[in-house]
């Protein structure tokens, strides 16, 4: 009679054992981890903000917003945020100085082409020569600056060469579009929205000058600690990432409803452009590292920094490969 017991028991313990589904162990937490992150005003920042892409990670993403990726540098060295993403300018500065503060884990957006100059629809300019000794609107220390500090030492100009004015990225389309400045070197959606909206011209693309990766940038103290969570972000930011090549319309549809909740109109298929000159992959490789260097040393030659760090000491690629595990896992 034990025995028989036994045997229903076994039985039903293996009927039970067939109908547990295996939960990734990144979901199996009842408690979500925490994360503050910041976030600007680019195309895969603001895709990012039209959903909960932690959600799927047991991950509970706190985003600050920021007008530029020097805003958000500066939140970061203030400890304000876990991690950050931001162009090559800031960074190098940061990576010269303040080396032993962070790691650099992945990408956020990268390729030149986000990267434009642009004057009045109705200007005469056609080339950034014509522009010497003239107004150009830029923000100054952010990634799109520094690549056309590069653009111009590869064509045999300098910055002296201009009036460079030191503005906000949110101003500057209309400073050029009220004649303020006679042109701007910015960066996507607010090239392809003042082209969409018939006001602005783009007179020089900055692809093929470098890559010019936005880097995801995590506090040491944080990831030391905190080494799952910073894996579980990176998973989000494979999602957006695949969600941006396959639905790049449906994308922008959805940016565009989400930004006009804060009043502001934008046509979505101003966005839609802004993506194709976009490229998100959150891997990090040694080529864009290596795009820092010429960077640097630009900026060492004009006295902004002492020498030119070595990168490839302040690269984490664990967190991105763990990373993929997750993403793979919940797909």
């Amino acid at each position: 009679m034990i025995r028989l017991y036994l045997d229903k028991m076994c039985r039903a313990a293996l009927v039970l054992a067939s109908c547990v589904t295996v939960v990734p162990t990144h979901a199996a937490s009842s408690e979500p981890m925490a994360i503050k992150i910041g976030l600007q005003s680019v195309p895969p920042d603001e895709v990012y903000r039209i959903k909960d892409w932690g959600q799927k990670y047991n991950l509970k993403v706190d985003a600050g917003a920021y007008s530029s990726g020097a805003e958000i540098l500066k939140a970061f060295i203030a400890g304000q945020i876990d991690i950050g993403n931001g162009g090559s300018g800031r960074l190098v500065t940061m990576a010269a100085m303040q080396p032993d503060l962070f790691y650099i884990v992945a990408t956020d957006e990268y390729g030149g082409d986000r990267y434009g100059v642009i004057v009045a629809k109705s200007s005469p300019i056609k080339s950034v020569a014509e522009l010497k000794g003239k107004k150009i609107g830029a923000v100054a220390g952010s990634g799109c600056f520094s690549t056309f500090r590069v653009f111009l030492d590869k064509n045999g100009m300098k910055e002296s060469d201009f009036q460079i004015v030191n503005m906000k990225v949110e101003d500057l389309r209309a400073a050029v579009q009220q004649g303020v400045v006679d042109a701007a070197i910015i960066w996507e959606p607010h090239a392809s929205i003042g082209e969409t909206m018939g006001v602005v011209k783009r007179i020089q693309s900055m692809k093929g000058v470098s890559e010019s990766p936005n880097l995801v940038l995590v506090r040491r103290k944080f990831a030391d600690a905190n080494p799952e969570a910073v894996a579980r972000y990176i998973a989000t930011l494979i999602d957006v990432g695949n969600y941006i090549k396959s639905q790049p319309a449906d994308a922008a549809t959805k940016v565009a409803a989400n930004i006009s909740k804060q009043g502001v109109t934008i046509d979505p298929k101003a966005l839609e452009l802004s993506l194709t000159r976009i490229n998100v992959d959150p891997k990090l490789t040694d080529a864009m590292t290596d795009e820092l260097v010429p960077v640097a040393q630009s900026m060492k030659a004009a006295g902004k920094i002492p020498n030119v760090p070595d990168f490839k000491k302040l690269v984490r690629n664990e967190f991105y490969d763990q990373a993929v595990k997750m993403s793979s896992a919940g797909n």
